[in-house]
């Protein structure tokens, strides 16, 4: 987990930008302010960097427009350079808005040499003119262009669990039908499948991963495949994670049964002909497990 760090004073970054894809024009988010705290409970952790540079990125999807972002940059290098970054929330049109830093500006470097380092973020940013929040991009840099860069990474972290709830949600008055993965009717795997195959950037499940027990047996497969710092994340991938670090929208496997939590200890799932698609206890009987399906690609 992230630590605080004392922030530092810094140049401005006007002459010395780096290079960045393009995006719609300047962001209207809030500027980090002196000092924050990492989240508590992150959605996501992440390292991001290449050879004199490392970030840690935490992001905590709010819904399907907002997020809260928390950055840590180090300098791991002694090479006098200056590490950067740059962090872009993207709609799924592929329509950007530029996070805005304590300078003012869209990028911020470290200074101070090898093993300093700056933080900031953790307040929540609905950035204007993105209707969708699909994902958050990443770019770190060891160096500024006025240096001569020598390594630069992108990373693109996913919205998939709110993003695929909310296509869940808008089918809440549909029926329930064993075996049925939509338009008209579902069973509880079947919404899964649907939901988050409705989210642009989502790579599809294939006929392998259909029902619950199959959903089920793909999570902890894949949530075992991960290393201790997430740092071999794909762009479909899943993380186990506790009853007490439950977030709106993980999934919630039971023997036969899966569904989105929705918070408050509620279930939001595809029940049976009956009950139709709806709310539930979590406790309705024992989970077999608890999991949060994320993305990342860089």
């Amino acid at each position: 987990m992230l630590t605080k760090k004392p922030a530092r004073q810094r140049r401005s970054l006007s002459a010395i930008l780096i290079a960045v894809p393009v995006f719609l024009a300047t962001s209207f988010a809030m500027a980090s302010p002196a000092s924050a705290a990492p989240i508590g409970n992150p959605s996501l952790e992440i390292p991001v960097g290449c050879p004199g540079a490392r970030a840690v990125i935490q992001v905590e999807w709010e819904g399907t427009r907002s997020a809260k972002v928390h950055w840590e940059l180090t300098d791991t290098s002694s090479d006098g350079n200056s590490p950067v970054i740059k962090m872009v929330a993207v709609d799924a049109s592929g329509n950007g808005r530029s996070w805005v830093f304590r300078n003012d500006e869209v990028v911020f470097a470290v200074d101070g040499g090898y093993g300093a380092s700056v933080s900031g973020g953790g307040h929540s940013w609905d950035p204007a003119g993105i209707a969708q929040f699909n994902h958050l991009e990443v770019k770190v840099s060891n160096g500024t262009s006025a240096q001569g860069t020598t390594c630069s990474v992108t990373k693109k972290t996913f919205n998939y669990t709110r993003l695929a709830y909310q296509y869940a949600l808008n089918q809440i008055d549909k029926r329930y039908v064993l075996g049925a993965e939509g338009p008209d009717a579902f069973d509880c795997s079947g919404l899964v499948k649907f939901a988050y195959h409705r989210v642009t950037n989502f790579p599809h499940w294939g006929d392998s991963v259909r029902s619950s027990a199959q959903q089920y047996d793909w999570a902890r497969s894949e949530a075992d495949n991960n290393n201790a710092d997430l740092s071999n994340l794909k762009s479909r991938d899943a993380i186990r994670v506790s009853r007490s670090n439950l977030k709106v929208g993980d999934l919630i496997f039971y023997s036969g049964h899966v569904g989105f939590y929705a918070g408050g200890g509620q279930l939001y799932s595809a029940m049976n002909p009956s009950a139709g698609i709806g709310y539930m206890s979590i406790d309705y009987t024992t989970p077999l497990g608890y999991y949060r399906v994320v993305g990342v690609t860089g």
